[in-house]
């Protein structure tokens, strides 16, 4: 019976020294492992984080689940890496803080942005077009249209008095009228195709594609003399700077931005009048 227990004793001493041995062996791997962390070579990994909700990281680009703004990359010394100097482009920054807009508008800022998006439209696209003197058949495209097209872009034109007659056509090596919102697009008969009549109207058929295009809320546009532009909002700044853009056709609410902007930037699209009145105030006269 007592060497019964002096076996059962001595098993347990075993189990106890290597339980001991497996939390020393634990701890030192965490050890080593915060060491290599803070001590060894600096991480290369990227780090994306949101602007107004610092506990939301990710390893890749991405939208924030609480506000839906993008994810802005970190640098290995966790700065949030900013877009290109606004000197060399022409930009003009101002800081939120010195803008003399309401408190409560200030704090609202973080809820008036919104970030450019690329969306992926299928479709075919029609626009208005007229047979001119010498046979070329221009045709009205919204600017984001224009930018899908390809140099001898095959169509077809529909002529409004007989739509069940189209005659197929190529765009003209001639360049487009290019306007703030639309161009005009010369488009030529294909050869052997019968010539429409001058001043005939009609549409011009683009052929089914799928077009991509960077899209903001109507409500960022700015419209001015020199032309439209946006205010790009970042929270790390705490700035906004304006942008000119060229943008193309609006619907439902959105509008298509050929140049000017990157897809997940973000841009005030609400309040947009009191902070750009502010931020005229503010520049250097």
């Amino acid at each position: 019976m007592e060497a019964e227990s002096r076996t059962a004793t001595r098993s347990t001493a075993v189990v106890v020294v290597l339980r001991v041995a497996l939390v020393a062996l634990a701890a030192g791997a965490v050890v080593a492992a915060f060491v290599v962390d803070r001590g060894g070579a600096v991480s290369t990994a990227r780090r994306y984080i949101c602007p107004m909700h610092s506990e939301v990281t990710s390893s890749r680009p991405g939208d924030c689940p609480i506000c839906g703004m993008a994810l802005e990359e970190v640098d290995a010394a966790n700065h949030v890496a900013m877009p290109d100097d606004p000197a060399a482009t022409g930009a003009q920054d101002i800081a939120v803080s010195a803008l003399r807009a309401s408190t409560e508008a200030t704090r609202l800022l973080r809820h008036s942005v919104a970030a450019v998006r690329r969306n992926v439209l299928p479709g075919e696209v029609f626009a208005p077009a007229v047979v001119g003197a010498d046979g070329a058949i221009t045709a009205r495209l919204y600017r984001d249209e224009l930018a899908t097209l390809a140099a001898d872009e095959r169509a077809e034109f529909v002529p409004s008095a007989s739509p069940d007659a189209p005659v197929k056509v190529h765009r003209d090596a001639a360049d487009p009228a290019v306007h703030a919102v639309i161009a005009d697009v010369p488009f030529r008969p294909e050869p052997g195709a019968a010539a429409p009549p001058a001043g005939q109207i009609g549409w011009v058929k683009l052929a089914y594609k799928t077009r991509d295009m960077l899209v903001v809320r109507a409500s960022s546009v700015i419209q001015s003399a020199d032309g439209p532009y946006v205010l790009v909002f970042s929270a790390q700044r705490g700035n906004v700077t304006k942008r000119k853009v060229e943008v193309g056709k609006e619907w439902e609410g959105m509008t298509a931005v050929v140049r000017g902007l990157r897809d997940k930037e973000t841009v005030v699209m609400g309040d947009t009048f009191s902070f750009d009145a502010e931020r005229r105030l503010q520049a250097p006269q």
